[in-house]
């Protein structure tokens, strides 16, 4: 076949090259980049020019989306601020940025409920992020919650035990709410709160006076004293600690050592004249002592000496002891009682050292002595606080482990000990033999299981979080899962296993330990949604949903927000997919599910109108989605145009006019012709039901006369008659009937069927089947120089299947038309491209071409120009535009080159094309 390319085809084809070279654009990180650089220097005007021009090539890049948000956050418009900042997260749930962006505009907005949940959300992936949790607690104070605040910050201070700032936050938070503790409380339990309070406080003055109040209400006036004498190590010289003290001693009949501690504390004032007072007063009584020490002075009588040592012991004269001490290691030597009698004088002295040395001493002459082994364990314990307290671990450790050795799982102090054991371990680094101690103290001592297995978690969750922080995933995912074996019920393990193994992409064990964590802990909404989204991720969407239905958790109906804004996103994320695949009915109904408790929320009432426009609903669609979708100003322009769609589409009534004018290639003027030239026009309305369209249309046709060596045939008018239901059986199927009688000039008779599928990913497949009954006309079948052109009628049977992809902006259909004529079989395979050139879903440009034994189907039907079995083909273009809401135009043209056999004067065959062109003008009105 021999056909011509004509010029248009290259000046088409240099054109839409100029286009492409023009449609080239900046990357998003371009406009990212520009924008950072002017916001960190303090241009947002020129910050946001840039993001304006990046959004209107890059609608969905989340990096233009936060910056958009940070502006109307800096500029103070709150609403569009958290719209692009939401925006951002959904294009990219790990935007942290936008997240933390949105925890301050919750906050200026006083919704603090949803400042949380970002928190929350940044939390998965920064567990141990300690200005989220302070931002946290404060929120939980801002809303009133203060049990949940306060039990925050205690699980903080666990964490970071020696963070100045957190314990700081804890000082003062124990400082607003003690006294009521105090007055809720027995005396014993205010006594042990407040030698907590001290522990975490020890510069609170208030509590040293209370708690020596305590004491001494509870008759315990040794530990009164000892509690001055704590608050005099902090507060020197300090006047009321200094009296109390002074009491005390006088109390317990202490006068020379009240004396003494007067005069060196607070000079020799009132205080000190009334303890001398005292004193004199009881010097005067006859005294033992007095008598015992003339009479060892004078004879150096055992007895004398041992009265003298423990007189001076009892009474506080620690000086006189001192000498009787002495004279009594010259007479028996350092025995063990005279040891231990040394050892409480040093501990009431508060000589640390010494006391140690002499304990040691004992501890060597009496390694089973019951007293002194459990006196020794205690100080080895108190050693080892003083080295934790001053961050000396190796030491710490060295004299726990005596302590350890020397106390049995009974003790009441091994747990303590043990626990504190386990988290000098981990501040060694040893990790693995803090978890075999933690194995091992689990063995010995069960019930106090829970309490081991807390500081082992306390030791790795520092670590947990150096890994994450460090990106070492894969490695903190094995340590959490170690954790698991040793603590099976702890929390932080499982979050952090689930944490990891969803951000490795690892779904299996995201399933398994999410799944683990729900059984655990059924009522934590944290667990709730990620076994929910495993559930998603395992195709069990339905199962997911039911599990994240928000449910009433107080008479009240408080409803868990978290829970809300979890299954509105779950189920936001099935209806997309369901709205993907065009099943708009299960989107709708998953819709509704989420709607009814979070009835606000506007993504799902914007989706709610996608799924209406899939059921061809538009009216509903126009009004869900012009309602609840603000489109920003570089989107505008399409949305606007996306909304004209909608109203057009949303009318009931339609009618479409065509003109269509043919014309032959004036340079096949020489060539034998056997058909005519014809202009068509064609009216027809269509009325629109929800699945139905009813179709009438009546089309004219008028053709030129013709005179040829065949004969001569008239020209002359005819009309055709047509009626066609198109139906819509659910999201899936649709049919189409249609049945045409025409006068003349078209096919006598016609029938057509037609079904498709709309399957998943924008692939439709569609088989129609059709009947013709063509007007007597002149067809060229075979190539014998026999029956060369047959004017007669033929029956036509066409069987014609296509397939249909579909992506946001590009259609293709392939299609073949089958066609049986007398009892032989011809083909025809057509290509259609279009492109949307905007968002109105009408307006676009299509091409289109075809090639086969048997010509064009529309074109057959048109023409009277038939060549069958040789080679036709066909090019052409459709454009579509929406003018308004009520208008569309239209402009569609092909070029058919066709078989056109002609018979020379010899008598021979010899072939020959003619090029026949057509243009046809639409006009589509809807109201």
């Amino acid at each position: 076949m021999n056909i011509r390319i004509t010029p248009y085809i290259l000046a088409l084809t240099l054109c839409l090259s100029a286009l492409a070279m023009q449609a080239q654009e900046h990357t998003s990180r371009y406009y990212v980049q520009r924008a950072q650089n002017y916001a960190s220097a303090g241009g947002w005007n020129e910050a946001k020019r840039e993001i304006d021009e990046g959004l209107e090539s890059y609608p969905d890049d989340p990096d233009l989306r936060y910056l958009n948000g940070r502006y109307y956050y800096v500029t103070g418009d709150f609403n569009q601020a958290r719209y692009n900042l939401v925006k951002a997260t959904q294009l990219n749930d790990q935007h942290f940025r936008a997240k933390r962006v949105l925890v301050d505009v919750e906050d200026t907005l006083h919704h603090y409920s949803s400042s949380i949940c970002y928190i929350n959300e940044l939390l998965e992936f920064q567990p141990y992020d300690r200005d989220l949790w302070r931002r946290k607690i404060a929120l939980y104070r801002k809303m009133g919650n203060n049990v949940e605040a306060d039990a925050s910050l205690e699980r903080l201070a666990h964490i970071y035990p020696n963070d100045t700032i957190i314990r700081r936050d804890l000082r003062s938070r124990n400082r607003e709410n003690w006294n009521g503790v105090l007055q809720k409380s027995t005396l014993y339990e205010q006594a042990d709160n407040l030698e907590q309070w001290l522990d975490i406080d020890p510069d609170n003055l208030s509590y040293y006076l209370a708690l020596i109040s305590k004491y001494t209400q509870m008759g315990e006036r040794d530990r009164a004293l000892g509690v001055a004498n704590r608050g005099l190590y902090r507060f020197p010289r300090n006047a009321e600690l200094v009296r109390k003290a002074a009491g005390l001693m006088t109390e317990m009949g202490l006068y020379p050592q009240a004396l003494s501690f007067v005069k060196s504390n607070a000079g020799t004032g009132a205080l000190y004249n009334n303890i001398l007072s005292e004193t004199a007063d009881v010097a005067r009584l006859k005294d033992p002592y007095e008598a015992n020490g003339r009479l060892y002075a004078s004879t150096h009588n055992r007895d004398a000496l041992s009265y003298l040592l423990n007189t001076a012991l009892t009474r506080g004269y620690y000086d006189d002891a001192r000498v009787y001490l002495d004279e009594s290691y010259k007479l028996d030597g350092r025995t063990l009682p005279l040891l231990m009698k040394q050892y409480s004088l040093e501990r009431r002295f508060g000589n640390e050292q010494a006391a140690v040395r002499l304990l040691q001493e004992m501890y060597d002459i009496a390694p089973s002595d019951s007293d002194i082994v459990e006196q020794y364990a205690e100080m080895m314990m108190q050693l080892a606080w003083h080295d934790i307290s001053t961050g000396q671990w190796a030491e710490a450790y060295q004299h726990m482990g005596r302590a350890l050795d020397n106390m049995l799982p009974e003790h009441e102090s091994w747990p303590a000990a043990m626990s504190q054991q386990i988290t000098i371990l981990g501040h060694l680094n040893r990790r693995a033999d803090a978890r075999q101690l933690c194995r091992e103290a689990m063995s010995l001592d069960p019930q106090n299981s829970r309490r081991y297995a807390a500081a082992y978690e306390d030791v790795m969750a520092g670590y947990l979080k150096t890994l994450i922080e460090e990106e070492r995933y894969d490695e903190c995912l094995s340590e959490a899962m170690m954790l698991l074996t040793i603590v099976p019920d702890s929390e932080m393990a499982l979050r952090c296993c689930i944490n990891m193994s969803q951000t490795l992409k690892r779904n299996k064990q995201f399933y398994e330990y999410a799944q683990m964590g729900y059984e655990l802990f059924p009522d934590n909404p944290y667990f709730i949604i990620k076994y929910a989204i495993s559930l998603g991720q395992q195709g069990n969407t339905d199962a997911a949903l039911a599990l994240l239905r928000p449910r009433t958790q107080t008479p009240d109906e408080y409803v868990n927000p978290q829970l809300i804004a979890a299954y509105s996103g779950v189920a936001g994320d099935m209806a997309a997919a369901y709205l993907h695949n065009h099943q708009a009915d299960s989107a709708l109904y998953v819709l509704d599910l989420a709607l009814a408790y979070d009835s606000t929320n506007r993504e799902l009432l914007y989706n709610k109108g996608v799924a209406y426009e899939l059921l061809k609903q538009f009216d509903l669609a126009y009004e869900y989605q012009n309602r609840y979708y603000n489109p920003t100003n570089a989107e505008q322009a399409e949305w606007y145009e996306h909304m004209r769609y909608l109203r057009y589409r949303g009318y009931s009534n339609r009618i479409d006019a065509s003109y269509t004018h043919a014309l032959y290639d004036t340079r096949s003027g020489s060539l034998a012709s056997t058909g005519h030239l014809y202009s068509i026009a064609s009216v027809a309305y269509s009325y629109l039901t929800q699945r139905n369209t009813y179709t009438a249309q009546i089309s004219y046709k008028g053709i030129d006369g013709y005179h040829g060596e065949e004969g001569d045939t008239g020209g002359g008018v005819g009309l055709e008659f047509m009626g066609q239901i198109d139906h819509t059986f659910n999201h899936h199927w649709s049919g189409m009937a249609s049945a045409s009688y025409s006068t003349r000039y078209f096919n006598k008779w016609g029938a057509n069927v037609a079904l498709s599928y709309a399957a998943p990913r924008g692939w439709t497949p569609v088989l129609r089947l059709g009947y013709r009954r063509t007007p007597r006309t002149y067809l060229y079948l075979a190539n014998t120089s026999s029956e060369l052109y047959t004017n007669r009628k033929y029956d036509l049977f066409i069987l014609t299947p296509s397939v249909e992809k579909s992506w946001e902006r590009i259609k293709t259909t392939l299609t073949a038309d089958v066609s049986l004529l007398r009892s032989d079989i011809y083909y025809n395979i057509g290509l259609k491209g279009k492109l949307f050139v905007n968002e109105d879903n009408i307006s676009s440009v299509s091409l289109l071409c075809g090639v086969g034994t048997f010509p064009e189907l529309s074109f057959f039907e048109q023409t009277a120009l038939q060549g069958i079995s040789h080679t036709n083909a066909m090019v052409g273009f459709d454009a579509q535009y929406l003018v308004t809401k009520n208008c569309a135009l239209g402009l569609a043209g092909t070029w058919n080159t066709c078989y056109n056999p002609i018979r020379l004067e010899s008598g021979a065959l010899t072939d020959s094309y003619r090029n026949i062109y057509s243009l046809q003008m639409q006009l589509h009105v809807a109201f």
